[in-house]
C-alpha cells in the first residue's frame, strides 16, 4: 500500500494516544497467543459433539452450532462445555498484552471472555474498570474502562449463540450505546482480527448500520494474510483503514504498534 497513507496512519493513531483519544478493540488472536481456543476451535469442538462433521466457514454457522448445541443439550450442559474449552487449563497474558497497554488506550472493547486483559493491568499496576455488564458502567470512576461486550464467565452472560446476537440490543442495551458514542467520537484501533474475522465483520457492520456516513475512520492491524489492494480498498472504502503487519514492521512507531506481534 502507499507508504506515505501507512505512516500518516500510525501517525494519527499516535497523536489518538497521546491526547486519551484511542480506542482498541481486542479480538481472539491476542488471547490466542495465550493459548486461549479461537471461535473457530470452540465451534469445532461443539461441532464434534453434534456429530457434525463439514463445518461451513462463515458467521452464520459460527452461530448456529453453538445454537444447535443450546437446543440440544441445554443450558447446563452448554455452559459446561464453555467451561471445558476455556477454563479447564489456566491462562496469563503474554507480551501482546502489555504492549497493548503501552499505547494508553483510553477505553479496551473486547470480544474475549478470559480475563487475561484485566490481568495485564494489574500487573502494570493500572487501574481500569471492569465493565461486563449493562449495570457496571455508572460505576467508572478511574474514566478508563476494559469493556467486555460480550460478557464473559463471572456473570455467565456469554454471547456465542445465535440468540445471543439477536437479543444484544435488549441484554447489553446501556453498553451498546456507550459503544457506538465510544467509536464515533474516539480512534479506534482493532487488533487481534483478521478481515476476514467473524466476529470484526459483525462489530463493522453494526456499527455503520447505525452511523451510515459518519462512521469516524478505524484502523485494523493485519498480521494474518498478507497485503491485498482488493482487500485494503474495500475496507477504505468503508471506513476502516488496514494496515498490514508486513508494511509497518519496518517504520517508526511500529515497536508500540506491533512489537509483541513478532
Amino acid at each position: 500500500m502507499d507508504n506515505s497513507f501507512v505512516r500518516t496512519s500510525i501517525r494519527k493513531i499516535k497523536e489518538a494516544s497521546d491526547n486519551n483519544k484511542l480506542v482498541l478493540f481486542v479480538g481472539a488472536g491476542v488471547s490466542a497467543n495465550s493459548g486461549v481456543p479461537t471461535w473457530k476451535q470452540v465451534i469445532k469442538k461443539m461441532a464434534e459433539d453434534l456429530g457434525i462433521k463439514e463445518i461451513e466457514d462463515s458467521i452464520e454457522t459460527y452461530l448456529k452450532i453453538p445454537q444447535y448445541y443450546f437446543n440440544e443439550r441445554g443450558e447446563k450442559e452448554y455452559f459446561d462445555k464453555l467451561h471445558e474449552i476455556f477454563l479447564s487449563k489456566q491462562y496469563t497474558p503474554n507480551p501482546i498484552h502489555k504492549e497493548l497497554f503501552k499505547l494508553n488506550p483510553i477505553h479496551i472493547v473486547t470480544t474475549n471472555y478470559d480475563n487475561l486483559l484485566e490481568s495485564a493491568a494489574n500487573e502494570g499496576g493500572l487501574f481500569y474498570h471492569i465493565v461486563r455488564e449493562d449495570r457496571d458502567l455508572p460505576y467508572n470512576n478511574v474514566n478508563k474502562t476494559i469493556i467486555k461486550m460480550h460478557g464473559d464467565f463471572v456473570n455467565r452472560n456469554i454471547v456465542l449463540k445465535e440468540d445471543d446476537y439477536l437479543s444484544y440490543s435488549k441484554n447489553f442495551m446501556l453498553i451498546e450505546n456507550y459503544l457506538k458514542s465510544l467509536i464515533a467520537t474516539n480512534t479506534v484501533l482493532f487488533v487481534g482480527y483478521s478481515a476476514s474475522d467473524p466476529n470484526f465483520k459483525l462489530i463493522f457492520q453494526w456499527v455503520k448500520d447505525i452511523l451510515k456516513s459518519h462512521f469516524q475512520p478505524a484502523y485494523l492491524i493485519e498480521i494474518s494474510n498478507p497485503p491485498s489492494r482488493m482487500e485494503y480498498n474495500y475496507y477504505k472504502n468503508r471506513g476502516i483503514n488496514i494496515l498490514y503487519y508486513a508494511e509497518i514492521e519496518g517504520m517508526m512507531m511500529y515497536k508500540i504498534l506491533c512489537k509483541a506481534f513478532y
